[in-house]
């Protein structure tokens, strides 16, 4: 792809990944859906949207509650991509370098416990994931006050307060495209995968093309290795890497923004490698792109640009996936970026890249098929593009990352 990297501004990127590659898991549907949204145009707080999401409510697709964090400018980005253990729930502004710790113990009254902007040096976190001692695991772009690289990867407790840190500074790859990005936490290997892509800062800004991915041990988070994904052919597939994520079977395969899908092997070996798998419809501009994916037992979702919707994959065999179906979004829902599941039913929730819309999907193991579920909200969907809201009338909110909560009050 020519020029990627003048499609890369701040607001575009989404990424993380440390879910559970398990199939949904039987049990009673969420009843909400936490929807971290940014005041569109700065004048008032930044907050978490609440969402019924219960088919059986008469609330059915409708917000139903609303917390402002009390502060204005942050840019909502990445929350958790999977429902949370516990009562917390971890969320950053991303341009204000600023997170935040958000108590959901009532999923009707979240409210802010704690907020951090750095950990230590540390600065600009960008993905979370939980670790089985109910730590939480961090990408921090950058260290000291400065947007630049390189960051690093840092373990924080309850509170987001720094239990340990590692930078991501090696001599291996160049410190110009060294921006810690997303994560996949694999204990059973004692390893981390972290992707590297610069999350830009402004229009103007030119995003270095990144191209590497690296090889953390879990327990002393010593950095083991750095590998370059493969350039598959003309369309540059390799750059901008974005979602690591565990497969059902033990594999890890990595997207980039450039619509490429690799499988990095070897990742308890002294010399993991990366191999393309798979490309998926792309194009030039930055509403083509691929961004945030999802894995549901065998298969692998994901959210592509350039056909305003998501491709399935079957990974069974994780070297050559195959396609099994794929879902255009209709008018009004356009460049899918953010999803997310409620791993007790067969849903699945989907944001816009900078936009103001979320809908639901309907997903069936048995096929591999996709649907829009047409009795939520509005023709499967709802705009945040409204002028009041349970807390205020503040206006036009940008809603981006999404998590279904674990049980009711």
């Amino acid at each position: 792809m020519a020029n990627a990297s003048r499609w890369m501004p701040l607001f575009c990127l989404t990424s993380i990944a440390y879910a559970p590659a398990a199939a949904t898991e039987a049990g009673k549907p969420a009843q909400y859906l936490f929807a971290w949204s940014g005041d569109a145009d700065e004048k008032d707080s930044d907050f978490l949207a609440v969402i019924d999401v219960d088919p059986a409510s008469a609330n059915y697709g409708k917000v139903v509650a609303t917390a402002p964090i009390g502060v204005k400018a942050t840019m909502p980005h990445h929350i958790e991509y999977e429902t949370p253990p516990g009562t917390t729930l971890f969320a950053n502004g991303w341009k204000a370098s600023h997170s935040f710790v958000l108590d959901i113990a009532d999923p009707l009254k979240p409210r802010v416990a704690a907020d951090f902007k750095r950990a230590g040096e540390y600065s600009y976190p960008h993905s979370f994931a939980r670790l089985p001692s109910g730590n939480t695991l961090v990408t921090f772009q950058s260290i000291g006050d400065k947007y630049a690289p390189p960051g690093g990867l840092v373990e924080l407790d309850a509170k987001g307060q720094m239990v340990r840190a590692t930078p991501s500074a090696t001599p291996d790859i160049p410190t110009a495209i060294n921006w810690p990005y997303s994560l996949a936490v694999v204990p059973a290997a004692d390893r981390v995968i972290t992707t590297s892509t610069d999350m830009g800062m402004g229009p103007t800004w030119k995003s270095p093309d990144t191209n590497h991915v690296q090889i953390w041990s879990l327990s002393d988070l010593k950095l083991l290795a750095s590998v370059a994904l493969p350039d598959s052919d003309k369309a540059k597939h390799n750059i901008f890497p974005a979602e690591p994520r565990l497969l059902a079977d033990g594999s890890v395969y990595v997207n980039s923004f450039t619509c490429g899908l690799f499988k990095i092997d070897g990742i308890t070996s002294a010399n993991p490698t990366a191999k393309f798998v798979h490309a998926f419809p792309s194009g030039p501009a930055s509403h083509d792109m691929c961004a945030v994916p999802l894995v549901i037992g065998k298969y692998w979702i994901q959210t592509v640009g350039a056909i305003n919707g998501l491709v399935v994959l079957d990974t069974s065999d994780p070297d050559k996936p195959v396609e099994v179906s794929r879902l255009t979004l209709p008018h009004g829902f356009h460049v899918p970026h953010w999803i997310a599941a409620d791993r007790s039913s067969n849903r699945i929730a989907v944001t816009g890249m900078v936009d103001s819309w979320l809908a639901m999907l309907k997903f069936d193991e048995a096929t591999g098929r996709l649907s829009i579920d047409e009795s939520f909200g509005s023709g499967g969907g709802i705009q945040f593009d409204r002028a009041e809201w349970p807390h205020g009338a503040s206006g036009k909110a940008i809603v981006h990352g999404t998590v279904f909560s674990r049980k009711a009050p």
